[in-house]
């Protein structure tokens, strides 16, 4: 075992530095968290797979189960699916619905710098370098980039779902009910990798990854969804939550991750809830091959894609503002020129300003989240997956998938000013903030000058 933190130092990961302190998380009491998984639900899912035979279905994808519908119809037909049901259905006491609801609003409020960060620091920097995460994820075969975007607008649309309403995370409603189909989806990927592993030990190193999909992966996930915005993303981009924001989006994730199984003491606090993503960028980040691959089709899926045919370039610039040389440089990431990283200046002072103007003005902060909910439902829901999802054991592990690097098949854009509309637009914010920028310094210059000029040289 290696080396507990001591408390009092000083930790690092990638620019981002801490103190380690009492509320930290020691790998003695992290690492057995690898073999630990949500029992309820595993013995729910085997009674429900008893239903579906018995109802005349089976693995092929046309006769497959709708497990949730099959869990309303039944749940009270055994004591497993009974005690599945109501741990969904009991609200805990902390629940607090109107910081709930205040919590969902933080993510429209931020809309722009909340899905560039999620995108590339909570996938890049943190999914692609968890190695426990990447090794489930690319035996799915949805890390294909074939799939890949599609499934990413999956993962936005329970995003979505579950910030759309107070009602939605209520018991019934369409984010509560999607957050079930997930922790089922989660079980039925963990059962079928547990089953080949049976006759195949080196399908999937158990020894060193722990279950798959295990309790500490559910934290680790937990805690990219609602900390590293506050921490990691937004204050590089110029954005800076209050505390009430943070306590706010943390009581939502806290709510959500009880309803997937995961320990909900880890983000009881705003404190507790640092300290947690800190031990995760301390004990669970490391770059291996798989994340190299994962990172690879990722950006590949992205670049050149319509209408915003954004740049391999860009994309690379954001990454690695937002995770740091060190870590892009281990996913063998490119180096990309000035104009790269004056396009992600450009969005970094746009989110900012927005921020600022938000928070002079409650009416347009309320017109801003208005309309980013309304953009990206219509977007992500109707436009990109075509109807809602409903999580449905489509990526199924099986023996011989193995997702390597891989092209998106796009023949790519003709250069032109229009060619790729989002950087030029975020080249235009940067060049006129300068702009902005070296006219004010002027008229301060001017100005200090005229109260009080320079002496002149008297000749003495």
């Amino acid at each position: 075992m290696d080396t507990e933190e001591t408390i009092g130092s000083v930790q690092r990961s990638g620019t981002y530095t801490f103190q380690w302190t009492k509320l930290h998380l020691p790998r003695w009491k992290t690492d057995p968290l690898r073999y630990e998984y949500d029992t309820v639900a595993a013995k729910a899912l085997e009674q429900l797979q008893v239903i579906a035979k018995a109802k005349g279905y089976s693995d092929d994808p046309r006769k497959r189960p709708d497990l949730y519908q099959l869990l309303v119809e039944n749940h009270a037909s055994h004591d497993d699916l009974q005690e599945f049901w109501e741990q969904l259905h009991t609200v805990p006491d902390w629940v607090d619905w109107k910081q709930l609801e205040r919590g969902q609003r933080f993510f429209y409020r931020y809309a722009a710098a909340n899905l560039m960060g999620f995108a590339l620091q909570g996938f890049v920097g943190e999914n692609s370098a968890a190695s426990g995460v990447v090794e489930v994820l690319v035996r799915t075969g949805g890390f294909s980039t074939r799939v890949l975007l599609h499934r990413l607008l999956e993962t936005f649309q329970w995003l979505l779902q579950v910030t759309e309403s107070l009602q939605a995370i209520q018991p019934g409603g369409t984010g509560h009910i999607s957050t079930i189909r997930i922790r089922l989806l989660h079980s039925s990927v963990r059962q079928r990798i547990l089953k080949m592993v049976k006759s195949r030990p080196e399908y999937f190193d158990v020894e060193t990854h722990g279950v798959p999909v295990n309790t500490l992966d559910s934290i680790h996930s937990i805690a990219t969804f609602c900390c590293n915005h506050m921490w990691l993303q937004l204050p590089r981009m110029g954005v800076y939550p209050t505390q009430q924001e943070k306590e706010d989006y943390i009581a939502l994730f806290r709510y959500l991750g009880y309803l997937l199984a995961t320990p909900d003491e880890y983000f009881a606090t705003v404190d507790q809830a640092k300290a947690t993503m800190e031990s995760m960028l301390v004990h669970e980040l490391t770059v291996t091959k798989t994340s190299r691959v994962v990172c690879f089709n990722f950006i590949k899926s992205l670049v050149d894609l319509p209408p915003f045919n954004v740049s391999k370039d860009f994309i690379e610039a954001g990454s690695r503002v937002l995770n740091g040389d060190e870590l892009c440089d281990k996913l063998e990431m490119g180096r990309p020129g000035w104009v790269s990283y004056a396009c992600f200046k450009g969005h970094c002072w746009l989110v900012s300003a927005l921020a600022t103007a938000q928070r002079l003005s409650p009416t347009f902060d309320h017109w801003i989240i208005a309309h980013w909910k309304l953009l990206l439902h219509s977007a992500v829901i109707q436009s990109g997956l075509k109807g809602a999802s409903k999580f449905d054991f489509k990526y199924v592990p099986q023996e011989g998938i193995k997702v390597e690097k891989e092209g998106n098949g796009r023949k790519g854009v003709s250069y032109g000013i229009l060619s790729r509309p989002v950087e030029v637009f975020y080249l235009g914010v940067f060049l006129l903030g300068l702009i902005l920028a070296i006219a004010a310094s002027t008229l301060i210059a001017a100005g200090l000058w005229i109260v009080t000029p320079y002496p002149r040289n008297s000749g003495v």
